[in-house]
């Protein structure tokens, strides 16, 4: 559990903090004055003021934001601290909408795509240092246990080794995906070890979805062969656009269906990188790829208050040649923003649901 939650943490201030860098670093070139830049929500933990912006952590550990004066429009309700620095940045052309679109379409977009980028240097790197998977071991050692199938739900682990199943004794990854395979929807005793400590287990294989075959949802350990750095770029280029592609058919499939099923939230997300770091740092690294992957598309969504919202209305502003009134347009944000927290309630409901129930 300990592992888990460090491993969540590390990952997603690590995913959040590029994403919102993105947003920062351009609003800074651009001339926007950013009164805060953040990690997380809540209560401040820990701040710094530096210059005019603030650098704070927060409690809650799940977001952060890049805070540009002027992204949303001055009212009566505005703190009086808050009012003088949006006059102040006002007064020297400063604020995000006194920027040209072009600009201010270049610091939303720029948070999702540092998330494409930090996905395709991961990957990059992971090539780089443990090379190409080219082939499996034979021997019955696991080497990834997929999150909410039968192997995971009866607490197998990556690196555990498959002694044997219902007695029979197991010499090869063969042997046991045999006997798994012919008994779907059975109860099966397991014998494995465990960093030197032998255990038993009782496991139910369900059938896999092509065929009447049972499944626990293991994988064996990959044999890898380094490559060079040249074709480490070449494959985490490949990497990431298969990935950005499964992604984007998933999502299509997902509204297609209208299906909620594989939605996952912070749980979900903490589950499977527990899972990763207990593989091991490769893991980590992929799957954090991928999440971040899944962060951009997400955020690209014409949605209000997403990036993808945001962009929409800047792209209408740039067509019919002026801006949305800023008092509408941050009207919808806020609507947006309260579907968005109803949609975070449901899908950790249903994260919930799903891991302990």
């Amino acid at each position: 559990m300990v592992l888990t939650i460090v491993s969540f943490i590390i990952v997603l201030g690590v995913l959040v903090f590029i994403h919102e860098f993105g947003h920062y670093i351009t609003a800074k070139k651009s001339d926007i004055m950013v009164s805060e830049f953040a990690l997380g929500f809540g209560p401040k933990l820990i701040s710094k003021k530096v210059g005019e912006t603030l650098y704070s952590i927060r409690a809650i550990p799940l977001g952060g934001f890049c805070n540009m004066v002027g992204e949303f429009p001055a009212d009566d309700s505005m703190p009086e601290e808050e009012r003088k620095i949006y006059d102040q940045a006002k007064e020297k052309g400063r604020l995000f909408t006194q920027k040209s679109s072009l600009k201010r379409l270049a610091v939303i977009l720029m948070g999702p795509i540092m998330n494409f980028l930090l996905a395709v240097v991961i990957f990059i790197l992971a090539f780089a240092i443990f090379g190409v998977p080219t082939s499996t071991t034979k021997d019955a050692v696991l080497g990834e246990v997929i999150p909410e199938q039968p192997a995971a739900e009866a607490g197998l682990r990556a690196n555990d080794k498959i002694l044997a199943i219902n007695g029979q004794q197991i010499n090869s990854w063969e042997e046991m995906s045999a006997l798994i395979r012919e008994n779907a929807d059975q109860e099966i005793t397991v014998r494995y070890q465990r960093k030197g400590e032998v255990n038993t287990i009782n496991i139910t294989p369900v059938q896999s979805e092509d065929n009447e075959r049972g499944v626990i949802g293991v994988y064996p350990q990959l044999i890898r062969e380094n490559v060079s750095f040249i074709s480490s770029i070449s494959l985490g280029l490949q990497q990431s656009y298969q990935v950005f592609v499964m992604t984007i058919s998933g999502f299509v499939q997902m509204f297609r269906e209208s299906s909620t099923e594989d939605i996952g939230g912070p749980i979900m997300i903490a589950s499977i990188i527990g899972q990763a770091a207990r593989v091991g740092i490769l893991n980590v690294l992929n799957w954090t790829a991928i999440i971040s992957i899944n962060l951009g598309i997400i955020n690209l969504l014409p949605f209000p208050a997403l990036d993808g919202g945001r962009i929409l209305f800047i792209l209408i502003e740039m067509v019919r040649g002026k801006a949305v009134d800023p008092r509408k347009e941050s009207f919808v944000h806020m609507i947006g923003f309260a579907i968005l927290i109803l949609l975070m309630l449901f899908i950790i409901y249903n994260d919930l649901m799903r891991t302990f129930f």
